[in-house]
C-alpha cells in the first residue's frame, strides 16, 4: 500500500512529523520544512504534476513527501503490481529530481487507514480532489517513522537491430526506424493466482509483427532502408531507445522517421486509430492519406492528460527531432469497443492477464 521511489542519495532512516498540504503547490507547502508532506497526487490538467510537488517540497526543506493515489482517475489504474515498483537506470545516467528527499506513494485505502481518528474525513478529501475541488490543509497528530534499505544491481540487456537495404540508390541512405520493445517482466507478483507477466499485446505481438514484416520483405526492400529496433527496457524508461538514439547505429540525420508498435490493442473493428504526435510532423497526413482508403479515421490522442506521447519508444526520437509516431485502434465513447478498451486498463495492462485472450 505504499512505495517508495529509490535513489542513490535516499537517507537509511526518517522521522518526522506528517502534514497534509492538498495538492501541494508551492504555497501550500511554504511550511513543510523538516516534515513529511502528503500531497494528493492527480494527472489531471491544472493541477501540480509528480515534478512539480517533487520540486515544491524540496524548495521548501520537506523531509519527506507522500502521494495518494487519485481513485477517482478512473481511466487507467493509479500503480501496477510490485514488479513495476523497482527504478532502473542507464548506467551514467543524471540522478532523478531531489535525490536525498524521500518520496513515497500511498494507496487511497492505507490514506483513510492513516487519517483515522484524524477529525478529517479522508473519503471526502478523494471525492474532492478526484473533482478538482479545494481541498483543506492541516497537520496529523502523528509522526512517520521510516527505514530504507537499498540493494543495487547491475544489468546488461540488448537492443535487437536489423536493416533491409533501399533499393532506390539515392534514398537507399536514409532508414526508416520500425520500432517495438522486447521486454516484459517474466514471473512476478500473483494477480489471481497467475504469475507469469506474459506482455502479449505489451508488447510481444508487435516485436512478433516487426519480424514478419521482415520476412514478408525479404528480397523485396521498400525505397528507403528500413532498421529493424526491437528495444529493450521500454517499461522501466525507455532505456533501450533512449540509447540508440544516443549512440544510434546510423547518422540520427539519416533517420527519416521512427514508427512505434507499442500497444495498437485490436480487441475491437478497425473504424478508428488514435495517433500520437499526430499534428507535429508530416506523419500525421501521411497516415490520414493512407488512412482514408481503408475506412479508417485518424484521431488525436484525446487523452493527452495520461501522457501516452512520453510512455512509449517514439518519445526519444522525437526529443533529438527525428519525426516519430505510434498508433492506438480508437473508439466513439459510449460503445462497445469503449467498454472493451477500458477493460483492458483495468484488469490486464500491466498484469500477467496481457496474455492470448
Amino acid at each position: 500500500q505504499i512505495s517508495v521511489r529509490p535513489t542513490d542519495e535516499l537517507p537509511a532512516s526518517l522521522d518526522a512529523p506528517l502534514v497534509f498540504r492538498g495538492y501541494c503547490t508551492r504555497r501550500d507547502v511554504a511550511d513543510a520544512k523538516g516534515k513529511v508532506v502528503i500531497c494528493f497526487t492527480t494527472k489531471r490538467a491544472g493541477l501540480p504534476s509528480a515534478a512539480a510537488r517533487v520540486q515544491a517540497a524540496q524548495a521548501a526543506g520537506a523531509a519527506g513527501l507522500i502521494q495518494v493515489d487519485d481513485p477517482y482517475f478512473t481511466i487507467e489504474p493509479p500503480r501496477w503490481p510490485a514488479a513495476y515498483a523497482r527504478s532502473v537506470t542507464l548506467a551514467g545516467a543524471p540522478a532523478p529530481a531531489a535525490p536525498a528527499l524521500p518520496v513515497m506513494t500511498l494507496s487511497a485505502e492505507a490514506f483513510k487507514a492513516l487519517l483515522a481518528g484524524s477529525g478529517q474525513d479522508a473519503e471526502a478529501i478523494l471525492k474532492a480532489g478526484g473533482a478538482k475541488e479545494p481541498l483543506p490543509i492541516f497537520d496529523l497528530p502523528a509522526r512517520l517513522q521510516a527505514k530504507f534499505h537499498l540493494t543495487r544491481r547491475d544489468f546488461t540487456a540488448e537492443n535487437v537491430l536489423a536493416v533491409l537495404p533501399g533499393r532506390d540508390p539515392k534514398l537507399t541512405a536514409e532508414h526508416l526506424v520500425l520500432s517495438a520493445h522486447l521486454d516484459g517482466y517474466g514471473f512476478g507478483e500473483p494477480v489471481n493466482g497467475d504469475g507469469l507477466y506474459n506482455g502479449a499485446l505489451d508488447d510481444a505481438a508487435y516485436v512478433g509483427t516487426l519480424i514478419r514484416f521482415a520476412d514478408r520483405r525479404k528480397g523485396k526492400p521498400l525505397r528507403r532502408s528500413v532498421l529493424f529496433a526491437a528495444f529493450t527496457g521500454e517499461e522501466k524508461g525507455l532505456l533501450g531507445a533512449h540509447w540508440f538514439v544516443d549512440h544510434p547505429t546510423v547518422p540520427i540525420a539519416a533517420i527519416v522517421a521512427d514508427i512505434n508498435l507499442d500497444q495498437l490493442r485490436p480487441l475491437f473493428p478497425l473504424d478508428i486509430l488514435t495517433e500520437l504526435a499526430e499534428a507535429d510532423t508530416s506523419l500525421g497526413h501521411s497516415a490520414r492519406l493512407v488512412a482514408s482508403g481503408m475506412n479508417i479515421r485518424i484521431q488525436p490522442d484525446p487523452e493527452p492528460e495520461r501522457g501516452l506521447l512520453q510512455r512509449a519508444d517514439h518519445w526519444p526520437f522525437m526529443q533529438a527531432g527525428v519525426p516519430a509516431t505510434g498508433f492506438i485502434f480508437g473508439y466513439e465513447p459510449g460503445t462497445e469497443a469503449e467498454r472493451r478498451y477500458r477493460e483492458w486498463y483495468q484488469v490486464r495492462y500491466h498484469r500477467p492477464q496481457d496474455d492470448l485472450t
